[in-house]
């Protein structure tokens, strides 16, 4: 991992810092031409890592985490983050194929466990060089404050509602690349893919919300 931090570091050190505005709010998305989800300033579905490192100006926890059914992936936690006038976390999903995440695990060495039950490994130094110019097919961002059903109705009409409890929803806008957790009793979660994605994301999305740890 320190190839990984040096290169960014020294690309993150040689950028302008952008200045703060009220243009990047969660509700204000766009299609590229070229089909990416436009959000935050961020094209999600051909995006790299290296490339949301340095519009974040920030190093992620990048791991390979694998579920108890034993599917693989890997993830980019970067922490609190400010973009424009709004503060939250930031998670960075890699389009990893299949022979890379083997081959990462078959490397592994030590685990840990994490809250939803996950095994996280830390990658090889192979795979730290490998991943920066992989491709973010899924942007997670969770809000430090809580939304009102006003700020909320701003997505627009959902074309479909999952209830996850009596308090937590998803409301789903495929056409948009959004899957948004409402929950009247807790935070929000949106999860941002190009379209194309949108599929691959609701199969993803958990019917248990578990929301990392405050940094």
């Amino acid at each position: 991992m320190k190839y990984l931090f040096f290169i960014l570091l020294a690309l993150l050190t040689a950028c302008e810092p952008r200045e703060r505005d009220t243009k990047n709010l969660p509700w204000k998305v766009s299609i590229t031409e070229s089909g990416a989800t436009n959000v935050f300033d961020i094209a999600v579905g051909e995006v790299t890592l290296k490339e949301l490192s340095i519009r974040l100006k920030k190093i992620a926890d990048t791991a390979l985490f694998q579920t108890p059914k034993g599917s693989l992936s890997i993830e980019s936690y970067f922490g609190k983050t400010t973009i424009g006038l709004l503060e939250g976390r930031i998670i960075a999903d890699l389009d990893a194929n299949d022979e890379f995440l083997k081959a990462e695990l078959n490397h592994a060495k030590d685990r840990d466990s994490t809250p939803n039950n996950n095994w996280k490994y830390q990658l090889s130094t192979e795979g730290a060089r490998e991943i920066v110019s992989m491709r973010i097919w899924r942007l997670v961002y969770i809000p430090i404050a809580e939304y009102e059903e006003k700020q909320i109705k701003f997505f627009g009409k959902p074309k479909e509602i999952i209830n996850v409890t009596k308090t937590a929803q998803y409301r789903l806008f495929p056409d948009k690349g959004i899957a948004l957790l409402w929950d009247t009793d807790g935070g929000e979660i949106f999860y941002y893919v190009a379209p194309k994605d949108f599929p691959q994301l609701k199969a993803s999305l958990p019917m248990e919300i578990v929301r990392p740890k405050e940094d």
